[in-house]
């Protein structure tokens, strides 16, 4: 059975994580597990205090449970609560991941960040490098806008294999929604330096010979997306990250690789994905290394096209 993690507190942005899981839990049939870590180190046995543990147990159960009483439409028999001892919740919610198999971790956006925009904040910023599986965040705020259906989806694509990893991921929640597809690449400032620097200025013709390159690339990938799926190419000009920030705004979801080293299956934050969670505008998920990391095992064709 697959699996969705919810990191939750008792914050509003737990809420925000909860809004937008709901959405992934209605077009799926996976188990959805609402994961509270409590402030505990059983590691240290001098001075530990077993009342104190219970007591935290206790208040970290109810805080869970009152989030799963959040979710609507979902049989009560798919959620399901965990808690964990952990100083460290991104520590928590990565052992939790794994102990459940999770396809997908969701968390929330610290409240510092800006209505609409994604901050991930401590938890989430730990969490994104070396999660086990792939990594949703979701803007401050998205709980206010949560019934807007899902109709467009981008993926940031460059052609190596996590840009072919989130694009596959991409497909899958496509289809599940019923949405089309923005099939994004960048041609930034720095190509153009590189090439001049391998021995002569980048000169119009090169410039147009890199941008033809990447609408090559980006062509070639939609013809060979699944019948059904519809898409379109979209190539931007100039910083990667300032860029697909932008065009977000269009966007309903955003998908992006890890960068390409680092534990095999495991998110590790590139320099592009990595600043692009500070500038978007809708949840964006971020895909581990891995070609054939897939969100298939999530959603199936009973719930294709339920929003």
């Amino acid at each position: 059975m697959s699996t969705i993690l919810i990191g939750v507190d008792a914050s509003a942005r737990s809420e925000d994580a909860i809004a937008f899981a709901n959405r992934l839990a209605g077009v799926s049939s996976a188990h959805v597990v609402l994961a509270n870590a409590f402030p505990y180190n059983d590691a240290i046995r001098q001075g530990s205090n077993p009342e104190y543990r219970k007591a935290l147990g206790d208040e970290a159960e109810r805080t869970a449970g009152d989030m799963r009483d959040r979710f609507q439409g979902i049989d009560p028999h798919r959620l399901v609560v965990r808690i964990k001892a952990n100083p460290s919740p991104a520590h928590a919610l990565h052992d939790l991941a794994s102990a459940e198999h999770a396809e997908l971790i969701v968390v929330g956006s610290s409240h510092t960040g800006r209505i609409g925009r994604v901050a991930p904040g401590s938890t989430g910023e730990r969490l994104l490098h070396g999660a086990p599986c792939a990594v949703a965040l979701v803007p401050y705020g998205y709980r206010t806008r949560a019934e807007q259906p899902i109709e467009r989806i981008g993926v940031a694509y460059d052609g190596s294999d996590e840009a072919t990893a989130a694009l596959a991921a991409a497909v899958d929640l496509a289809r599940a929604f019923s949405a089309e597809l923005d099939v994004i690449g960048v041609v930034a400032p720095e190509i153009f330096a590189s090439s001049g620097m391998l021995g002569a200025p980048a000169f119009p013709s090169q410039q147009e010979a890199i941008e033809r390159a990447v609408q090559e690339g980006l062509d070639s990938a939609i013809a060979e997306l699944p019948a059904g799926i519809k898409a379109q190419s979209v190539r931007l000009d100039g910083d990667a990250a300032e860029q697909l920030g932008e065009h977000s705004a269009k966007l309903d979801l955003m998908l992006a690789g890890s960068r390409g080293y680092g534990p095999i299956r495991s998110v590790l934050v590139g320099g592009v994905s990595g600043r692009l969670m500070h500038t978007v505008h809708c949840p964006m998920i971020v895909i581990p290394r891995g070609v054939e990391t897939h969100f298939g095992t999530l959603f199936d064709a009973a719930t294709a096209g339920a929003v």
